[in-house]
């Protein structure tokens, strides 16, 4: 399941939990399509709790999302508890020109600090 916490001044709060699915990211696409048109880059706080990662069709939504909106995106922090979650983190980078990094779950005044930074 994936949640929309918050969405001002050009921050996105996110909640990702369990296994996202192809309906999670259209519903996604479309709230981050709307903060976009008013604020670039947008700058995305996601929060893994309990993230089991996607299905096929939650798979390939992410990669199209990624594309599509690669130049739209500034900063993102990945706050998660799991060791996994960081690696997937990091391997993550190559395929994005958002700055991102990852966070444990007791850091995440730093990545909300951290995203506000110019």
């Amino acid at each position: 399941m994936l949640s929309i916490e918050n969405a001002d001044g050009g921050i996105i709060h996110v909640k990702a939990s369990g296994k996202l699915t192809q309906p999670d990211y259209d519903t996604f696409d479309v709230q981050f399509s709307k903060v976009s048109q008013k604020n670039k880059p947008v700058r995305v706080l996601v929060e893994l709790d309990g993230f089991e990662g996607w299905d096929a069709a939650g798979l390939w939504q992410e990669l199209k999302f990624d594309v599509r909106h690669n130049d739209d995106m500034g900063r993102v922090a990945v706050v998660g508890d799991k060791s996994w979650e960081e690696w997937g983190t990091k391997i993550s980078k190559p395929f994005f020109s958002a700055d991102m990094k990852y966070f444990d779950k007791a850091q995440e005044s730093e990545a909300r600090e951290w995203l506000t930074q110019p």
